[in-house]
């Protein structure tokens, strides 16, 4: 299992190039970054920086609002260390539900948070009409957010997921 350390940061400076990677739109990621009812978080090993995540806390439903693994770090299990520390705060912190959105093309963020334990729950038709443009991925044009849930009080004591 790998060590990361994640550590609360509210500095665009290195979240937003870092979460890029999730969202399209810088300003909306600074914006949710200032956002008080989300918290943002880095993900280090040593001194490098391998990702980070913005999380909205509630005791009923929380949500993971953006989440983003550096590309030089990908597929090297950390995108599922921060997943395993999300699941075990969330257990910390006695919530009930995580939930967590993704656009319908993104494949590949489907597979990993089923992967997660995470189930489709719901889907925001036409979320991403606010493109000035079309925007593809793996050839499918982005138009609805794919919502995703994992009940927190259906896992086993030690959280054993991801």
């Amino acid at each position: 299992m790998l060590s990361i350390e994640i550590v609360p940061s509210k500095d665009a400076t290195i979240l937003v190039p870092i979460l890029h990677e999730a969202e399209e739109g810088d300003e909306r990621i600074l914006k949710t970054i200032e956002d008080p009812s989300t918290t943002a978080y880095l993900a280090q090993v040593g001194d490098d920086i391998v990702g980070a995540v913005v999380m909205r806390w509630a005791p009923a439903e929380s949500e993971i609002v953006y989440i983003a693994t550096e590309p030089a770090w990908r597929g090297q299990g950390y995108g599922k260390a921060i997943m395993r520390w999300i699941i075990e705060e969330a257990q910390r912190r006695g919530t009930a539900e995580i939930i967590v959105g993704t656009a319908n093309a993104g494949l590949d963020q489907i597979a990993f948070y089923q992967k997660c334990g995470f189930r489709m729950d719901s889907v925001r038709k036409n979320f991403f009409d606010y493109f000035p443009a079309p925007v593809y991925e793996n050839g499918i044009r982005l138009q609805d957010m794919l919502m995703l849930k994992l009940v927190v009080a259906d896992l086993p004591d030690e959280t054993t997921h991801p």
